[in-house]
């Protein structure tokens, strides 16, 4: 009983913290985006939007191995717990298996972060010189040419946050993720003031990297040296054997889906023009700005759901994430529900202001299409979510079918009609495939594994 309740009072704080850098996010993007809009051109506005998009390709470089990360650190604490009652180490001394596995957890995510941080920073600055090269706007190779490498230290040092939060410290985590976001709102309005323009997402890249190096390598070194200093091998765990089988499946789901999701206005300034992806791009701030909201209730809950799992708990597994599912789903309407009728009242508010508005936001039909795409793209992370925390290995064939028909609509929409062919091609591949299919083959999964079919 007294577990259950440290447990809840744990689950709350940690909650408290993700929702409160949710809501710092809500409250301090009308600021930002006023900010934008009193010192940056159309064209600029555009051109700031894709390098966000450019240096989104991180989470290309991710390959989905973090929410493994996350997935695997929780389900080997329960044990790691058990062993510290024991000393952790047998009469010889040698550390025990769970204190090897996680070792292994540690040692290998580290190469393998510090390999994709190097080819991402590659390709980012590759893909964003492609991108503007030719005129789109003055004055963005030097700040890309730096937010790049500190982007790329922030790839480094992501798999140890991921570890962090799979094994319990997630109110360290989630303080660490509101404070960065206060800090980095605040850098960006004083460098916005101060005129800097695209140099505010260097302020803002430094800020998250300082914060992710502050929390592993400062206030929780001693956890990550507890295991580098492991010699031992686990004899019945490794990265090749356990990791990688559901690693490579969630890599290729997270190529797909960032080739399908996550360069919109990259696609309208490469067919079109910066000016016109900036609408986009400003919309899109917004709409990620809720989605994230919405997402805290299944990013907090994920790591307390995978651990429970491990426990055998499956019952009460599956309770919090049906009550998390409506609650996180309810949550993204309703915000989308609200940007629309905001947008709609733009043409007042611009009479009322004596400011262009209107030509900085998508239209309403345009942010309906955009927002339909994202519950249903709501709907099939839920739906992902869930089979990570039963550790096992992603929906890959519907996830590669459904994106990869998303990922042709939104390319071959952008490049015929623009921003409005693009969310035509979203919402449609959303709609008649990406959902049907993932959600028929979650079915599938839940009746396999014996779970009854109610999320």
């Amino acid at each position: 009983m007294l577990s259950n309740l440290s447990e809840r009072l744990h689950l709350d704080r940690s909650l408290a913290l993700v929702l409160a850098t949710k809501v710092w996010q809500v409250m301090s993007g009308p600021v930002t985006i006023a900010l934008i809009i009193a010192t940056f051109s159309l064209q600029e506005q555009g051109v700031y939007s894709g390098i966000i998009g450019i240096v989104g390709i991180q989470s290309l470089f991710e390959l989905g191995l973090l929410n493994v990360l996350i997935g695997q650190a929780g389900h080997e604490m329960p044990h790691l717990r058990k062993g510290q009652e024991k000393g952790n180490e047998d009469e010889q001394g040698t550390p025990d298996e769970p204190v090897r596995r996680m070792a292994e957890l540690v040692r290998g995510s580290r190469r393998w972060f510090a390999v994709a941080s190097l080819l991402f920073a590659a390709l980012a600055l590759v893909f964003g010189w492609v991108t503007f090269h030719g005129g789109a706007a003055d004055g963005w190779q030097m700040p890309l040419m730096f937010v790049v490498p500190l982007s790329a230290i922030a790839v480094f040092l992501s798999p140890s946050v991921a570890i962090l939060e799979g094994a319990g410290f997630r109110a360290d985590v989630y303080r660490t993720r509101l404070f960065q976001m206060v800090t980095g709102s605040l850098v960006v309005w004083g460098g916005l003031v101060l005129g800097c323009k695209l140099w505010v997402l260097v302020f803002s890249a430094a800020a998250q990297a300082g914060w992710m190096a502050y929390l592993t390598h400062w206030r929780h070194a001693s956890f990550f040296q507890q295991f580098l200093a492991v010699d031992q091998r686990p004899q019945d765990f490794s990265w090749r054997r356990d990791v990688v089988p559901i690693q490579w499946r969630s890599a290729i789901v997270s190529i797909v889906f960032y080739v399908a999701t996550g360069l919109f206005t990259v696609i309208v300034i490469n067919f079109h023009s910066a000016t016109e992806a900036a609408p986009l791009g400003m919309t899109l701030t917004i709409v990620a700005a809720i989605q994230m909201l919405a997402l805290a209730w299944i990013q907090t809950k994920y790591p307390v759901v995978a651990a429970l799992h491990g426990e055998m708990r499956r019952e009460e597994a599956g309770t919090l994430w049906r009550q998390i599912a409506i609650t996180s789903t309810a949550l993204l309407v309703a915000g989308l529900g609200a940007l629309i009728a905001l947008i709609a009242m733009l043409p007042v508010l611009e009479t009322w202001i004596q400011v262009a508005l209107v030509p900085r936001f998508l239209s309403v039909t345009q942010a309906a299409m955009l927002g339909a795409g994202c519950v249903l793209n709501h709907a099939i992370a839920i739906q992902s979510f869930y089979v990570l925390s039963r550790r096992s290995s992603p929906l890959l064939n519907a996830s590669v079918i459904g994106y990869g028909s998303v990922a042709i609509a939104v390319w071959f929409g952008g490049y015929w009609d623009g921003t409005n062919g693009l969310l035509i091609g979203y919402m449609t591949a959303m709609l008649l495939v990406a959902f049907p299919v993932h959600t028929l083959a979650y079915m599938k999964f839940r009746s396999a594994v014996r779970d009854p079919i109610s999320v």
